[in-house]
């Protein structure tokens, strides 16, 4: 048995790492044929969330990026967002979020064995250094053409650029994330009077430490909050923590929170600020407007009191959204990220984005 699930994993690993590179392909792909540098994606990614040039080179090194640092990996989320920053439409579109889809699906499974990202570090290694040794041998065969699983090692770049100490370099650091704040999301919508830190804020100190910060389940979470609740997608950071945005919706009140998890084995104290977005504009929540401290133990996650951040539905439609900070006890910059907006119409709620497909 134990050799069957080492057999299973590694061929879910090969297609998850074939599902990056066709990710990555077509985004560079499309990058090609509007005639855009890699830093035109940066650009225009700027107003969907805060993204420097490392990690675009990351998402499109494909399978590569596994061992880049321990960086949240590509899926739908992010794959939204370059839709509307490159403005794609048709084919493109429908494509790239197929693609997307497939990597979230096939994360999702993986996540499910301890450890995964670092096992599936090894495995490619170990596949890579077996075809490495087959080329030398037998004139640069395809790799993995005797294997029982898809010949994706057909493509040789992965295997070139896993070989040997890139790749055994890249497993001893599994255990380092990329500085935290560095995939946090900022919001298209205008500041309104009340006071938002948000223009100047980064969540670590640069060149601070970092640690290891366990993968949580992709995409957004339905029901933390209770009936008619959903929460951004998890954002690593800082050190040991994950955190996310949430907004639940009532019969008379529309409610905001955080929920952060503590994945470390030490207590760790952050600060936090929430705020609600109504009908475009920022607004500080009633009973809790100003940064304040957080302490997180480890375990269990934490959800921030809702009569902290709670006011009242109304009649009118209306779109809402939670707006959250979380950055490191000493640091005072930092990016904020946005819960999924719930449009509010006195006949019900509609969440944009919302959960698709669910188990």
């Amino acid at each position: 048995m134990p050799e069957e699930s080492d057999a299973e994993f590694g061929k879910l690993t090969e297609a998850f790492a074939d599902a990056l590179d066709e990710w990555s392909r077509k985004v560079t792909e499309i990058l090609e044929q509007k005639n855009l540098p890699q830093k035109s994606l940066v650009a225009r990614l700027a107003p969907f969330r805060s993204v420097d040039a490392s990690q675009a080179s990351r998402w499109l090194s494909g399978h590569e990026q596994l061992w880049k640092g321990r960086a949240a990996l590509p899926g739908t989320g992010l794959t939204r967002d370059i839709i509307q920053a490159l403005q794609l439409s048709g084919h493109d579109a429908d494509l790239l979020t197929q693609r997307a889809t497939r990597v979230d699906q096939l994360q999702k499974q993986l996540m499910k064995h301890k450890g995964w990202r670092k096992k599936a570090c090894e495995h490619l290694q170990s596949a890579a250094n077996a075809a490495d040794r087959t080329d030398s041998t037998e004139g640069a065969k395809p790799a993995f053409s005797n294997r029982r699983f898809k010949p994706w090692g057909e493509q040789p770049t992965w295997a070139r650029a896993a070989l040997a100490g890139v790749l055994l370099a890249a497993v001893t650091a599994a255990f380092v994330i990329m500085r935290p704040g560095g995939v946090q999301d900022t919001a298209n919508g205008s500041d309104s009077t009340s006071s938002v830190p948000s223009d100047s804020m980064s969540s670590a100190a640069p060149g601070g430490p970092t640690q290891a910060v366990p993968a949580e389940a992709p995409g957004l979470e339905k029901g933390t909050l209770g009936e008619d609740s959903r929460c951004s997608e998890s954002i690593a950071g800082p050190e040991a923590i994950t955190w996310r945005v949430c907004t639940r919706v009532e019969a008379t009140r529309v409610s905001f929170a955080l929920k952060v998890t503590n994945h470390g084995s030490n207590p760790t104290t952050v600060k936090i600020r929430l705020q609600y977005v109504q009908a475009g504009k920022f607004h500080t929540c009633p009973k809790a407007p100003n940064t304040h401290p957080l302490r997180v133990t480890p375990g269990e996650p934490i959800i921030t009191d809702l009569e902290e951040c709670t006011v009242l539905r109304q009649k009118a439609p209306f779109a809402y959204q939670g707006v959250g900070w979380l950055l490191a006890k000493d640091a005072n910059a930092g990016s904020y990220k946005l819960s999924p907006t719930a449009h509010v119409r006195p006949e019900g709620v509609v969440w944009r984005p919302d959960l698709v497909l669910t188990d």
